[in-house]
């Protein structure tokens, strides 16, 4: 891994923090991102507690918005000295009713592709200047990869379904991953995609019957039991494979465009995620997204 602090968004709960304890424990600084200032620097604490590393720090922001991704992205360059050794999208959305941002884009695909793109590519200086082999991981869910719909980005055709969106958007984030993959090898920099597997956390504690698709909202009760708050030891459980990606050596040289399951096996992908035409919609879909954002905001070039 490069130089720098390990930069893990969402990381104040759920499976970031724990994965956060498990990186800082090997004494590399941490920062940690949340919504809440009071949880987060309680999160933060925490870490410092459990993992015995004092350098673990909070920073605000949150993902709700493109102006509030570009103010985290700016908040973390401040804060990392100006160099990120590996950068951990580890936030995830998913809801019980369709909701679109403040910028008119379908939620799941705003959290989980659309704002993973912007914030990885605004700390791009920072993850090359702390040399070759800085790493960027996407976290993924909704079990086995699938196959990506390019029609069906913010749920076009299909219409909002819950958990099925969620997954789907999270086949684009895998397909979008190894595209990022090949346009940022050749800097040092490398992409890859792991699944930490089910655990009970806020998000899928959150999830209701309205969240399930038709036929398996009979199949509720299960659900509900399946997640069921267990302390955070699914969690725990859940960010080995993180903590595995962000430390070892294994991922030097070169390792990149990988998806890796929660036993830290490497995995193929749906075919669709090495499509580059596939690649090509998912990215001109999120530029189509920002335009009308991006074209009203004095965009300032950072020389690399």
């Amino acid at each position: 891994m490069g130089g720098g602090p390990v930069v893990i968004t969402g990381g104040t709960g759920g499976i970031g923090y724990y994965s956060a304890i498990g990186i800082a424990a090997t004494g590399v600084p941490v920062i940690v991102t949340g919504r809440s200032t009071d949880r987060g620097e309680a999160a933060a604490r925490q870490i410092r507690d459990a993992s015995g590393n004092p350098n673990v720090t909070f920073v605000r922001g949150d993902f709700s918005s493109l102006d509030g991704v570009d103010a985290l992205a700016s908040s973390l360059l401040d804060a990392c000295g100006g160099e990120i050794g590996v950068l951990v999208n580890n936030v995830g959305y998913t809801g019980n009713e369709e909701v679109t941002s403040v910028d008119g884009i379908e939620m799941c695909f705003f959290v989980n592709v659309v704002a993973v793109h912007r914030l990885t590519m605004a700390l791009l200086p920072a993850l090359l200047a702390s040399g070759p082999g800085a790493r960027v991981l996407n976290v993924s869910g909704g079990d086995d990869p699938a196959a990506v719909d390019v029609e069906n980005l913010q749920c076009e055709k299909s219409g909002f379904q819950g958990l099925m969106t969620y997954k789907h958007s999270k086949s684009v984030l895998e397909a979008l991953s190894v595209a990022m993959a090949g346009e940022l090898e050749p800097q040092g920099v490398s992409v890859n995609v792991l699944f930490p597997g089910r655990a009970s956390t806020e998000m899928t504690r959150a999830l209701s019957c309205a969240g399930l698709p038709g036929p398996i909202k009979c199949c509720y009760p299960c659900f509900v039991c399946m997640f069921l708050d267990d302390g955070g030891k699914g969690a725990e459980k859940a960010a080995r494979t993180t903590i595995w990606l962000a430390t070892s050596d294994e991922l030097e040289g070169g390792v990149t465009g990988r998806y890796y399951d929660t036993n830290q096996k490497e995995r193929k992908m749906d075919p669709t995620a090495y499509d580059a035409n596939v690649h090509a919609r998912i990215l001109e879909a999120i530029r189509e997204a920002t335009q009308a954002h991006d074209g009203a905001v004095k965009v300032v070039e950072i020389d690399r």
